[in-house]
């Protein structure tokens, strides 16, 4: 079996397709401003709906994006994240709208001091390096929930923060200048705050969307050119269809915004999903998924622009910048802070799946296989010592119980009930380092000033 979910040849069939659609189907922008500012760049709508996308025009965009992305944290953490084709790094899941209460245990709108304390608690585990917006807030005013979500997650963590629900200019416009004065302040490291924007599937632009994505890309500041295809529903039912849709559709968002604004940070974003058979739901259990979001990264990695895709471990062993994954249930809409802490073990084994095994001289440990010869054991060398401590042991996910000794076994949902102990002591006693006080000020003066506060 094959890492590479694509040869060669199949990658280069899908693009040419993809490059294909682009030119002869196009897709829609259903904004006059937008395309009167793009006919200027030499892009025509021949109907005033309906963009086509030249290749030239594409592999011109293409050409001009970084090949690399820096995602800043806070200063002094060691939390800036450089996107770079040398590492992964995992975000958590976003955007719920829901919660089931800690205390309760009882499901609800999720608030403001959900998306604190996730993001509190986001900052405290390992594994995750970048902090979505994982719910909005829905006690927070429609106009000011993006701004103050953002302030929020930003209070309770020290990693980066990704922005996924602000799909309209004045939101973007308010962030940027939020992140701005962070930067300024010396409080976070270069762009203090990225944004994720997705096109609708099949082939169409949000105009709001795109033009919030062109705010972001104007003040430097980075875009992930998302598509969310899904297979059955909005995509062709084969996984490849949906793949090939999926990829015509980012390398448009990320051809529009660098038409506009060369050279700008960009991310490529693909997010594969199934439909049920049955019920039309997205089905995140498609086994087809991994293969996928595989797929999608073989196809990103060629254009040399960072790439991001679904937190599949088949995606994870063909090393994409960026994965996501982590805290959320039901199609990522419901908040469970102990599957945050569930999910980050979930990360660490699969990184560990992913990695590449020593075969030198210390992995193979051929010296001591001779030494201990036939019809020994192992358990008692300082080989043996060093090595078992790289051994995962799951603490807060369910084991099979046939594997389990009879005098070790536990009933079920023990896991769980450990994730959610657990949970509770890092919400409890994981601290945040403050904003300076001038800062919060200046912060809250801008927020204050946003056109829709302001309103």
């Amino acid at each position: 079996m094959r890492t590479e979910k694509l040869s060669n040849e199949e990658r280069q069939r899908i693009h040419e397709a993809a490059l294909e659609i682009l030119e002869t189907v196009g897709v829609q922008v259903s904004s006059e401003p937008l395309l009167k500012r793009l006919a200027e760049h030499g892009l025509r709508s021949p109907d005033g709906q309906r963009l086509p996308l030249p290749r030239r025009a594409v592999e011109s965009a293409l050409a001009s994006a970084p090949r690399s992305v820096t995602l800043g944290g806070r200063r002094g953490a060691d939390r800036t994240l450089r996107l770079e084709g040398r590492r992964v790094f995992a975000t958590t899941d976003g955007c719920g709208s829901r919660a089931i209460d800690f205390d309760s245990g009882e499901r609800r709108p999720s608030a403001l001091r959900d998306l604190a304390a996730s993001a509190r608690l986001t900052d405290a585990l390992d594994q995750f390096d970048v902090y979505w917006t994982m719910v909005s807030a829905q006690d927070v005013p429609r106009s000011e929930r993006v701004a103050r979500g953002y302030l929020e997650a930003l209070r309770n963590t020290t990693k980066h923060v990704q922005v996924i629900d602000a799909g309209r200019p004045f939101e973007a416009e308010t962030l940027a200048r939020l992140a701005h004065a962070l930067t300024q302040a010396g409080a976070v490291e270069a762009h203090a705050v990225s944004m994720l924007i997705s096109v609708v599937t099949p082939l169409r632009l949000d105009p709001t969307g795109t033009e919030a994505a062109l705010v972001f890309a104007r003040e430097g500041l980075p875009v992930v050119a998302c598509s969310m295809p899904i297979a059955g529903v909005t995509a062709p039912a084969t996984a490849a269809g949906m793949v090939l849709l999926g990829h015509a559709e980012v390398m448009a968002f990320i051809t529009i915004i660098q038409t506009l604004v060369p050279g700008a940070p960009v991310i490529y974003c693909l997010f594969p999903a199934f439909g049920h058979a049955r019920t039309g739901e997205t089905n995140y259990a498609d086994p087809r998924k991994g293969w996928a979001a595989g797929a999608a990264v073989q196809l990103a990695r060629p254009l040399g622009v960072p790439c991001f895709t679904s937190g599949e471990g088949p995606a994870l062993e063909l090393a994409p910048d960026l994965i996501s994954g982590g805290g959320l249930l039901e199609t990522s809409t419901l908040l469970r802070y102990e599957q945050l802490v569930i999910d980050n073990e979930m990360l660490r084994a699969m990184r560990a799946a992913a990695a590449a095994q020593d075969t030198g001289p210390e992995g193979l440990a051929l010296d001591l296989i001779r030494e201990v010869g036939p019809g020994g054991h192992f358990l008692a060398r300082k080989h043996t010592a060093r090595h078992m401590r790289e051994c995962l042991v799951p603490r807060y996910t369910e084991v099979d119980a046939s594997a389990v000794p009879p005098s070790g076994g536990e009933p079920a949902g023990a896991a769980g009930e450990r994730a959610r102990r657990e949970a509770r002591r890092l919400l409890r006693d994981h601290r945040v380092e403050p904003l300076p006080a001038e800062l919060e000020a200046r912060l809250e003066a801008i927020l204050q000033e946003s056109p829709a506060t302001a309103a």
